[in-house]
């Protein structure tokens, strides 16, 4: 039986992936500077030992990003989401690059494994670092991805790969180009507590590189904490986020689709018809940008009495361009910023709306969701986890908490959801006044006789309020698997609408398991 609650759940990739910094190189750089790359006597010591050094100007790599190429020898990014690749014959490949004023995160996807995926800490000043090593012979695809918009003079100095470099991997047939706010910045991704600290910011599991990968495209993500309609008006064309002067050329990255999930902090700053004209300011400057892509204006519903989303499907009618269209995704967790598994369930929506707008068929997202999909729960037999840990049940750290792995005990599956006594986890999901909502689960007291709290309540508009409406149901365990439906009606409220329900799963008496859990909402 292995006990899973909060143990990082990466596959094969990381075993392998190490990290070592070079003793030369350390002193901090400026914005844009680096200490020198390594010499031409070490290069060639290296490619005579078999390993060969990889300029960042070779056409052998594949950048994706809003690179700044000034020194083609020196390429420096400043926007999250920012990556370079390279495809080799071989068994390893280090990276030596300079991370800036800052530490700054970057994660290395070997072979398109995105849930073995890694990432570490790179310090200011020049170091070379193991991206991967001890692959299995043949040809790989190394990808490293600036992770956070922290810092400025993040600069490539060059790969080094024990191997045979091949031919640049080729590029997406399909472009989307991203703008936000911290949200999609990445802002607490891997947290689901709302924390702080730029360990816990990241880009490639936003929605916006979930949504990207389903389609196969690549993606730029232009977002910025704080951001409102108003600045990235000012911002949108920046090659460098930390360079004002910067500007990007839109004829390097003609994109497909343009998302735009912005407004969260201008309700609050302007009135209304404010809110419209930044929009369609906004708008008017994206469509110069670019004449033929498709623009959404994504936002989310269920965290306030004011929201973009009262406002976006008009601002899309008056605007009046048929290649311009609105979407929304449900804000189902109480906090400001979503985590990883949130950012799942954001992708969902935003893959559903554009394979109807454009067109595109998409793959299985390779993120796990942790919102519930046409009236179901997510995740209600347990089996799936994000790569920080959460599992779409609030909180998976929290004391008590367990999700065990052991498939001869499971009812389902190889997971069930273990609780000490007096813990809970709780999942929302969409819901409306006048709809039923009913759950089949099963459970089990985990050590012999147990009684479990399974309470449905339904909520408003606003985050962080008291429910409309709850029920609790006691049920007596014993230690045999056994089902148990719980229904609830969502009552009409003058005034107030329900806007979700949520399920809470708790152990009241002795631990209590859970497994199977279906939802169903009419």
């Amino acid at each position: 039986m292995t006990h899973t609650s909060t143990r990082r759940e990466f596959l094969g990739r990381v075993a392998v992936l190490g990290l070592s910094l070079t003793a030369a190189g350390r002193a901090l750089s400026a914005c844009g500077d680096g200490a020198a790359s390594p010499s031409p006597q070490a290069a060639a010591a290296q490619t005579a030992a078999g390993r060969v050094v990889v300029a960042p100007s070779d056409p052998r790599l594949r950048y994706v990003g809003r690179w700044r190429f000034d020194d083609p020898e020196r390429p420096t990014a400043g926007w999250q989401g920012a990556s370079v690749a390279l495809r080799f014959d071989g068994t390893g490949v280090e990276a030596t690059l300079d991370a800036g004023k800052r530490r700054e995160y970057s994660r290395v996807v070997v072979d398109g494994d995105g849930a073995g995926s890694a990432r570490f800490a790179a310090s200011p000043g020049v170091g070379t670092y193991v991206l991967a090593r001890d692959l299995g012979p043949g040809p790989h695809l190394v990808e490293l991805i600036k992770e956070t918009e922290a810092g400025c003079g993040f600069a490539l100095h060059g790969l080094i790969v024990t191997g045979r470099p091949l031919e640049a991997p080729p590029p997406a047939a399909r472009h989307i180009e991203f703008y936000g706010d911290s949200g999609l910045a990445g802002y607490s991704l891997m947290s689901e507590r709302n924390r702080d600290g730029w360990d816990l910011v990241g880009s490639h599991n936003t929605y916006a590189g979930v949504t990207a990968r389903a389609f196969g495209a690549d993606y730029h993500n232009i977002s910025v904490s704080g951001a409102t309609l108003a600045s990235m008006a000012r911002d949108y064309d920046l090659r460098d986020r930390h360079d004002p002067a910067s500007t990007w050329d839109f004829a390097r990255y003609p994109a497909d689709v343009v998302v735009v999930d912005l407004g969260s902090n201008d309700v609050y700053e302007v009135r209304p018809a404010e809110v419209r004209r930044r929009y369609a300011r906004l708008l008017d400057l994206l469509r110069a940008a670019h004449p033929e892509a498709h623009i959404v204006l994504f936002n989310s519903y269920g965290w306030g009495r004011i929201e973009p989303a009262d406002y976006s499907a008009r601002v899309v009618e008056e605007y009046g361009d048929p290649n311009v269209s609105a979407a929304f995704f449900p804000w189902l967790f109480e906090r400001w910023h979503g985590c990883e598994s949130d950012h799942g369930g954001m992708a969902r929506y935003l893959i559903a709306h554009l394979e109807r707008v454009m067109g595109w068929q998409a793959g299985e997202p390779d993120l796990m969701s942790g919102y519930g999909w046409e009236g179901d729960v997510a995740n209600g037999g347990f089996e799936e986890a994000a790569p920080f840990g959460g599992f779409g049940w609030r909180y998976a750290d929290a004391r008590g908490v367990d999700r065990v792995r052991d498939a001869a005990s499971a009812r389902e599956g190889e997971h069930y959801l273990r609780l000490a006594r007096g813990a809970s986890v709780h999942q929302s999901n969409p819901a409306r006044g006048g709809q039923r909502v009913s759950l089949e689960l099963w459970a089990r007291g985990a050590a012999g006789p147990a009684r479990a709290a399974v309470t449905i309540d339904f909520r408003g508009q606003e985050m962080g309020t008291k429910p409309l409406w709850s029920r609790t149901r006691q049920l007596e365990l014993t230690p045999e698997w056994t089902r148990h439906v719980v229904s609830a009606v969502a009552p009409p409220v003058p005034g107030d609408p329900v806007f979700q329900t949520r399920v809470t799963l708790a152990a009241a008496a002795a631990a209590v398991d859970y497994d199977g859990l279906v939802m169903r909402t009419a």
